[in-house]
């Protein structure tokens, strides 16, 4: 746990509009009385208070062609690498979002419901006060390019989050999308759900899935074509099956613990969208220098991957244990109490990690203590015993 001294929380809105600066101060001052917020109109009093205040959110529209939102954003990103940067915009077309830099950490589409700003300040507070160093969040800070949400994915988001949406709904919307369709008929036909019988019906797939889980595969379906180039195509192909690959074992191992499924969707999720790290980590090399390594530059123990996908995770609003179990999934021994989740998740990235490993490559220790929750094989038990144990 991040240990440093308790600060203020401040942040910066650039809001021109007067009455919707009204409405946010009232909004923020009756449900956040402990942010101190600072209301302005432009990006020029933005730029002097992030060069004489320490500021934990700056939040702005899209402001002039002159002095734009984005152009605050990345003046933002090199003097206040910490501050989270959020952008607010009722123009987010897919064009648009390709055309910026991507200073931006969040993207919100106008309208914003009052829930969702409170949202954002709580997803904030979390991320200052939790385990992220300050170093870390410095660091997090400087990356550019993050991935965002793409805007023809919205309409299928809005009906899987309105539990009043019809399953034909749902399947008419997924069949528009073909790879995500491609993905989900793939899964719904996998051995780990179990199914006997093959299908191809949209809304069947949307009966065996269920919408959490439906959500997480459209959410990395959408962000591994924004990576298409980027990364070495045979590079990039591997992170996506090993991904849903530690999706489905994860998933899987926690059926057989006492969560039911929402526990195993949780699973699923986690061992999906752990991939972000590597993703904006690898998008980042020149294409024949690509290699994924267990750096810890940012955070001491933790995989610099690992950090990336829980900070991303944290700041898109999933939830705190989700974010845990990615960011200790190869670090467990860092964590004092592991919670079920997150061995889970731990335990299925070392099995993964077991199968592929090379001759004479070494692999890290899993954390025992952890392990400890399941009744492990006597293979298992055998390895533990010959680790442990004093060399004579």
């Amino acid at each position: 746990m991040n240990q440093e001294p308790t600060q203020a929380f401040v942040a910066i809105l650039v809001v021109p509009d007067p009455l919707a600066q009204a409405s946010l101060r009232h909004l923020l001052q009756q449900s956040l009385p402990e942010w101190v917020c600072h209301y302005v109109a432009d990006a020029k009093i933005a730029r002097q208070l992030l060069k004489t205040e320490t500021v934990t959110l700056l939040l702005t529209q899209w402001l002039q062609p002159e002095d734009s939102g984005d152009l605050l954003l990345d003046f933002c990103c090199r003097h206040s690498p910490a501050t989270v940067r959020v952008l607010l915009s009722d123009k987010n077309t897919d064009p648009l979002l390709l055309a910026t830099n991507h200073a931006a950490q969040i993207l919100l589409s106008s309208p914003v419901s009052d829930q969702q700003f409170i949202q954002l300040f709580l997803r904030v507070q979390q991320l200052y006060s939790g385990n992220f160093t300050a170093h870390s969040r410095y660091q997090l800070g400087q990356i550019y390019s993050l991935p965002v949400q793409q805007n023809h994915y919205q309409t299928l988001l809005q009906l899987l989050d309105d539990a009043n949406s019809s399953t034909h709904a749902l399947a008419t919307a997924i069949a528009r999308e073909a790879p995500l369709a491609a993905k989900l008929v793939q899964i719904a036909n996998s051995a780990y759900l179990g199914f006997s019988r093959q299908t191809v019906d949209l809304a069947e797939v949307v009966v065996r899935l269920g919408r959490s889980l439906i959500k997480a595969v459209a959410f990395a379906v959408q962000l591994h074509s924004q990576y298409e180039g980027k990364i070495r195509p045979d590079l990039h192909q591997q992170l996506l099956h090993e991904s849903f690959e530690l999706a489905g074992m994860a998933s899987q191992l926690a059926k057989t613990q006492q969560g039911g499924a929402s526990l195993a969707d949780k699973a699923f999720l986690a061992g999906l969208l752990q991939v972000l790290g590597p993703l904006v980590l690898l998008s980042a090399m020149p294409l024949q220098l690509q290699r994924l390594t267990e750096e810890d530059m940012f955070q001491e123990g933790i995989p610099d991957h690992c950090l990336i996908s829980a900070y991303l995770l944290l700041l898109w609003g999933f939830d705190q244990d989700i974010c845990d179990a990615v960011m200790y999934r190869l670090s467990l021994n860092e964590v004092a109490e592991p919670g079920l989740l997150q061995t889970i998740l731990h335990l299925s990235s070392y099995v993964l990690m077991f199968r592929r490993q090379q001759q004479d490559e070494s692999l890290p220790t899993p954390c025992w203590h952890a392990l400890a929750q399941f009744k492990l094989t006597d293979t298992f038990c055998r390895l533990q015993q010959q680790v442990t144990e004093p060399e004579l």
